[in-house]
């Protein structure tokens, strides 16, 4: 592990405009050929796709076909069915390793910081009621427009024939078109997922902020080509505009670091729908984080499948925070912890690559 760097910025509109604009429609990626993925020095990339079945439909339709397709597969049912992407196989069989807990903290040099930007909160709306359900995590019952709730969301999409959810936060770049998730709520077995959908602030089935879809897909190399590689299971979705705005000029975004030291103490966050959650609404943990000594690191923290790529925000004030850790696997013998890759040079590379593109 190296020394540290942090990119901090974070944009976005005013509350007044984020609480006043409304969407009324987005121009999502034209349906493309399933295709190999693009290279770069440690990440892979593809253009968003439909499955093949929506494809066939869109065809020859350009984006409004395309939206229209993923409007229409993406009913209220089907998000609620759904199925949380601890069910994708290659993350069930990750699970089900045996595992050695380190309680090593790694000490380094003193981090380097930039200022974020912070955003003011949009205007409190309606605050969530109580999820009931008896876990460590809670329920932040955030108002609709608080800063994290817009800022991180549920993320639907297709793989190997089933639908799943994980979840994902926008961070900012220069681009202001990204959110960040795990890699494997983006591939599994050496393909792309499709249907890709990010919901921000989603909140029982409502979406207050509309359906955002992918333009592209990115990942880490070393997990695309070996969904075993944990260690380097981070990823990035490049999003298409919707009305003409891009994601982080109209929501916000949260800040990033990289190569800083573990035993921090980090707040989670993310959507948890296997039991005892039912994927609803945004749940909060927060927890000191400990150097497992293979590149991964973990806390307390009870959330369960559906939580995967909701990040791990250091340094929050209760608004803004820098991602440096996601939601992204258990085993099966230590269910009250979650693991995440360490924020190294693998996140370093995949936040440069990605940090300038839109759309």
């Amino acid at each position: 592990m190296k020394l540290e760097h942090r990119f901090a910025m974070l944009g976005g509109l005013t509350a007044a405009a984020v609480v006043a604009t409304v969407l009324t429609g987005v121009g999502p990626a034209t349906a493309a050929p399933s295709r190999a993925p693009t290279r770069t020095t440690g990440v892979v990339s593809s253009t968003a796709q439909l499955s093949p079945d929506l494809a066939a439909s869109a065809r020859n339709g350009g984006d409004a076909a395309y939206r229209q397709a993923l409007d229409s597969y993406w009913t209220a049912e089907r998000m609620r069915s759904a199925k949380p992407e601890s069910e994708i196989p290659s993350v069930k069989a990750a699970a089900a390793r045996t595992s050695t807990l380190s309680t090593t903290i790694t000490t380094q040099s003193a981090s380097a910081k930039r200022t974020p930007a912070r955003i003011p909160a949009a205007a409190p709306l309606t605050a969530p009621a109580a999820s009931g359900v008896q876990t460590m995590s809670t329920n932040p019952a955030y108002p609709v427009g608080h800063p994290v709730a817009r800022t991180l969301g549920k993320v639907f999409f297709t793989s190997g024939g089933y639908n799943y959810v994980c979840s994902g936060t926008i961070v900012n770049t220069e681009g202001k078109s990204s959110v960040w998730t795990a890699a494997h709520c983006l591939t599994e077995g050496g393909a792309w997922s499709t249907n890709w959908v990010f919901v921000p602030n989603y909140y029982n089935g409502s979406a207050p902020y509309g359906n955002w879809y992918a333009y592209q897909l990115w990942a880490t190399s070393a997990y695309f080509y070996n969904n075993n590689d944990l260690a380097n299971d981070v990823g990035s979705v490049v999003m298409n505009r919707n009305s003409g705005v891009r994601i982080t000029d109209y929501l916000g975004g949260q800040g990033i670091e990289w190569n800083y030291p573990t035993g921090q103490y980090m707040y989670a966050f993310g959507y948890p729908q296997a039991a005892p959650f039912n994927g609803s609404i945004l749940i909060q943990n927060a927890g000191y984080t400990y150097d497992n000594g293979d590149s991964t690191v973990y806390q307390l923290n009870d959330m369960t499948g559906g939580s995967s790529g909701g990040s791990w925000l250091a340094e929050f004030d209760g608004s803004w925070g820098y991602i440096d850790g996601h939601n992204d696997f258990k085993y099966n013998a230590y269910p009250q912890y979650m693991f995440s890759p360490y924020y190294g040079d693998q996140v370093g590379s995949l936040y440069n690559t990605v940090r300038n593109l839109t759309t």
